[in-house]
């Protein structure tokens, strides 16, 4: 892990050794190794500090300034925006970023609660909108196939707008899981009960499939019912997150 010093609204250069393993938190297997991700643009870092998230380093560019001293910001380095540039995630840098932490997690136990369960979602940005409308919909938990896209790759953290700090996610052995978790489990299907016609639960997992293939059948067999949304235009299918919303939505109202 790299030992950062905390510097108070001075401007420095990044060494080389921390150029690299900034740009090494791209990559999945290094924010394994590291235990660490990145939160990258002015609405995510202040949703960490609201979240009294721990971090390691916080680095800005001079526009960012006033933010860093209303926030009260430590352990902060303004850099040149040419670094920033250097180690930014964004095609089109904001000029602000945090090194974080990634939390310890507690192992998953199963309550009488709400659940959404994943079966492999590739697609980062579906991954973090289905965090934020978990977020909002008070979902205990998100449970993720291990096949599904990293939770804390930069673009499921920006997508998940600052939800990423509310709602757990967990990566599961979900064929085992479901298949002992004693809880109503409602699979979205092209086909099947139309929502309309399902009463309201308080308990039970909402399973979304993959993208282009839908949910596996060996997760399809431990569905107690097939969920639909009723269509009545010509559009083929619906985006998984979309999906997901209606259905959490209406179903857990």
């Amino acid at each position: 892990m790299i030992i950062w010093f905390s510097v108070y609204f001075a401007m420095r250069m990044l060494s080389k050794a921390q150029i690299k393993h900034i740009r090494s938190l791209h990559t999945k297997k290094k924010r394994i190794e590291h235990a660490q991700f990145i939160v990258e643009g002015q609405k995510g870092v202040s949703d960490l500090l609201a979240a009294a998230a721990p971090y390691q380093q916080l680095l800005y560019t001079a526009q960012h300034t006033p933010f860093i001293q209303e926030k009260k910001v430590t352990k902060a380095i303004q850099i040149r925006e040419e670094e920033f540039e250097k180690i930014s995630t964004q095609k089109q840098p904001e000029g602000i970023l945090a090194i974080v932490d990634m939390p310890r997690q507690t192992a998953f136990e199963v309550a009488n609660k709400k659940y959404i369960a994943l079966d492999q979602i590739r697609d980062p940005g579906n991954l973090g909108t289905i965090i934020r409308l978990a977020d909002w919909f008070g979902v205990e938990a998100i449970l993720c196939s291990h096949d599904c896209v990293d939770v804390y790759n930069p673009k499921v953290i920006q997508a998940s707008m600052g939800s990423i700090f509310h709602t757990p996610v967990y990566y599961e052995d979900l064929n085992a899981l479901l298949g002992n978790i004693g809880l109503p489990i409602y699979a979205a299907m092209l086909t099947g009960s139309p929502m309309y016609e399902l009463p309201p639960t308080e308990q039970g997992v909402l399973l979304i499939g993959n993208e282009a293939n839908g949910i596996s059948n060996e997760l399809l067999a431990h569905a107690t019912t097939h969920i639909t949304i009723p269509a009545r235009g010509q559009a083929e299918s619906l985006n998984a997150a979309i999906a997901c919303g209606i259905l959490t939505a209406f179903l857990f109202r």
